[in-house]
């Protein structure tokens, strides 16, 4: 650990004005359910504690727990402020943008005309995607969910708003991006002077407002927040288990916030480290993870325990495994079905299915952000993805009448821990005519959370091949990274009303983890054999209907 928590003065002081402000812990009115007990906890000591964790298992609530916080935050920064204590100011980020914008799309959704001013502040990269400078060059991020601004958040991003007509630099701006028009006068001192003036005016800008959204990069900018020194009271850091320690200790440090908040699962995807000497070192433990772990827990930390996204029987697995079976299941109309779907036979209240298949995997390359990589891909198991897929569309409607509405009436993802499995499936779905279909790596998924999911895990081995007694460097080399607990535990607590995993249950019983959950599964009835899952589909006749980008979106 980087620092040491017995050198943090974790509670505000009883005497502290704060302290007489805090009397609400919950914001009616805004469109989100009431607090559970557990939520109510987490949002009474992070209001009265200089720095507090909120542990969030998938579909607890952890999102509503902190466009609360930003509400309540900015509630009594309002009070103290019209008390004479000068405006400050909430800065809000995680480790992606996608992490980020997730949360400011909701707040922004859900706002109350008296609530927070917000604002969206995009790194470089972002902002030259809709303002070129020309000469500036970032690396291509070709296939990342952080590759453009969201466009929900326009009217709230930085480098719009100074743009806009009556903002003090507005004009200036203007004139220098229709001089840089011509490239042949184009001079070096004109793009750093444009540079500079467009730095000055996001300073000046960001003073204005009470919540500022911004990855943890940006947070430990300190020449952009250069203005709100020694303003930023409140710093809550989302997705915390994905960023590495000294990510959150920069964050922390460069915004000199008098509380901080830490709101994340270590249990799920862990920071992404492409070092293995630092992986050794521990750099892969996250902050969160490292405190959580330590004598502050159940001082300093909460632990949300209720989820609403998942049927409970898809429930029961992660919470047994992953979370101590402290992770229980509330009432809620997201994993309900009208009507059970016929695919689960006679298992009514059973949501989850294993399919048996023995293909054969391929590697092969294929590009990525960071250049190519090696990949798998597996023939046997996309025929048995799309005999699924076909079932649903097909047979069960879960997307509704294209005709009569708009909107699908269910949502769908198809996951691989692959790249490479991955675009055979898209491939194989838009060959069948099956357009704009959500198909996505794990960590892609991360976050999403869709009404139904297939998952295929793409290794397979011949029984003849496949150790009695395997090493662990034996599974580590035949099941590869699909043996990781948090990527199981992501891809496991996506789907609300139904979850279908495809793979070869002869290699993966040489896993610990998977030979539990294939126990599990045998247990309930729910393992089956590709040949026998599902049932064949019987036409009658009718036109087949393919569907389009527009009948599929990110839930």
């Amino acid at each position: 650990m980087l620092l040491n928590y017995k050198t943090i003065h974790f509670k505000i002081d009883d005497g502290h004005p704060r302290i007489r402000t805090i009397t609400k812990f919950d914001v009616p009115g805004i469109g989100l359910p009431l607090n559970n007990p557990d939520q109510r906890e987490a949002i009474s000591m992070a209001l009265s504690k200089r720095f507090s964790l909120i542990h969030g298992p998938p579909g607890t609530g952890k999102t509503n727990t902190a466009i609360k916080l930003i509400y309540l935050f900015n509630n009594i920064n309002k009070d103290l402020e019209r008390l004479g204590q000068g405006k400050k100011h909430i800065v809000f980020c995680g480790p992606s943008n996608k992490s980020v914008d997730v949360v400011a799309v909701r707040l922004f959704e859900n706002r109350k005309d008296n609530g927070p001013k917000i604002a969206r502040l995009y790194g470089g990269s972002l902002a030259n995607s809709d303002f070129p400078i020309p000469g500036k060059c970032y690396p291509s991020r070709k296939g990342s969910s952080d590759d453009k601004p969201e466009a929900k958040l326009k009217s709230l991003a930085i480098h719009h708003i100074i743009r806009e007509t009556g903002k003090p630099y507005a004009t200036a701006i203007a004139e220098f991006e229709k001089q840089m028009e011509d490239k042949k006068k184009l001079k070096v001192n004109l793009i750093e002077e444009y540079t500079l003036l467009l730095s000055k005016s996001t300073q000046e800008e960001l003073t204005h407002y009470d919540v500022i959204f911004c990855t943890t990069a940006m947070a430990t900018n300190t020449s952009i927040f250069k203005m709100l020194k020694n303003q930023i009271f409140q710093l809550i850091i989302d997705e915390c288990g994905m960023c590495t320690e000294p990510e959150c200790l920069a964050t922390i440090v460069s915004t000199r916030a008098e509380q901080v908040v830490l709101i994340g699962d270590h249990m799920q995807l862990k920071p992404i480290i492409q070092c293995q000497q630092a992986q050794r070192l521990g750099l892969e433990e996250s902050m969160f993870e490292s405190y959580y772990k330590c004598q502050i827990k159940g001082k300093n930390s909460v632990q949300l325990t209720t989820q609403y996204r998942m049927h409970e029987s898809i429930c029961k697995f992660p919470s047994k495994r992953f979370y101590n079976e402290k992770l229980v299941t509330g009432l809620s109309a997201s994993y309900l079905e009208n009507q059970p779907l016929q695919i689960w036979g006679h298992q009514k209240e059973t949501r989850h299915i294993f399919c048996h298949v023995e293909g054969e995997e391929e590697a092969l390359t294929v590009s990525s952000n960071e250049g190519n990589e090696m990949s798998r891909s597996n023939v046997v198991e996309v025929k048995q993805v799309m005999k699924i897929f076909k079932f649903l569309y097909e047979r069960e409607h879960i997307f509704g009448d294209k005709q009569t509405t708009s909107k699908p009436r269910c949502t769908l993802n198809i996951m691989s821990q692959y790249k490479a499995q991955c675009n055979l499936i898209t491939r194989e779905l838009e060959k069948e005519g099956y357009n704009g279909i959500n198909v996505n790596t794990v960590n892609g998924s991360q976050g999403g959370e869709w009404d139904y999911v297939i998952f295929s895990l793409v290794r397979s081995l011949p029984q003849i091949r496949i150790e009695r007694y395997p090493t662990q460097g034996w599974t580590t080399k035949n099941l590869g990274f699909i043996t990781d607990e948090n990527q199981i535990n992501v891809a496991l607590t996506r789907a609300r009303k139904g979850l279908f995993v495809i793979g070869n249950q002869n290699l993966l019983r040489c896993n610990r983890v998977w030979n539990e959950l294939l126990d599990y599964y045998s247990s309930k009835g729910c393992v089956f054999d590709a040949k026998d899952f599902p049932m064949p589909i019987q036409h009658k006749g009718k036109k087949k209907r393919h569907t389009n980008s527009e009948e599929f979106q990110f839930a």
